[in-house]
């Protein structure tokens, strides 16, 4: 039974990891400043699934190994929990927090859908239009800026799929460094 604890424990400092490596790399001031992402809650959000979802991409693939599902299940809750915290830290009441967690919610799974199947197809026009679409709101941006962004994350996606899965398990990943592009 302690063996069972003590792994639960690991899986989960694990998810931690990840989570914050999610979080460091979303939140590196070049998309705010030279990718024009909004820096607001929303922008936030956005860059956090497209990284959740490189993560959880990678864990999708080892399903063979039954702790990927499981740090993939942690995971998810530990943002959920995050976002959760943060939606209360910015004022929003109790009864409301639900209601915005589940509209959250709705919102990643949809968005790592289209993003997971669009990883498979590599199709930049369509994760230009689909970043476009998510991560800008619609906005007007430019076509050289969401090349860039397509382009970064079908790097993410090659490079973290060449990273080994244990290293993954072990909380472990490697973002590339994003980089400015000509």
């Amino acid at each position: 039974m302690f063996d069972f604890l003590s792994k639960k424990k690991k899986l989960n400092i694990s998810a931690h990891k990840l989570f914050s490596k999610v979080i460091e790399q979303s939140r590196d001031t070049f998309f705010y400043t030279d990718l024009d992402v909004e820096d607001s809650l929303d922008g936030r959000f956005d860059l956090m699934a497209i990284h959740m979802t490189l993560v959880i991409e990678k864990l999708d693939n080892n399903q063979d190994n039954a702790d990927a599902g499981q740090i993939k299940r942690h995971l998810q809750e530990i943002m959920f929990d995050n976002l959760d915290l943060t939606l209360r830290e910015i004022g929003v009441g109790d009864l409301g927090v639900g209601k915005k967690i589940k509209v959250m919610a709705e919102a990643f799974y949809g968005r790592m859908t289209t993003y997971q199947k669009l990883f498979k197809n590599k199709d930049v026009e369509q994760m230009s239009l689909a970043i476009g679409r998510n991560l800008y709101r619609g906005h007007d941006v430019n076509k050289i800026i969401l090349s860039k962004i397509s382009s970064y994350v079908y790097g993410q996606v090659t490079h973290i799929n060449n990273q080994s899965i244990q290293d993954i398990l072990d909380g472990n990943i490697d973002f590339m460094p994003i980089q400015n592009g000509d």
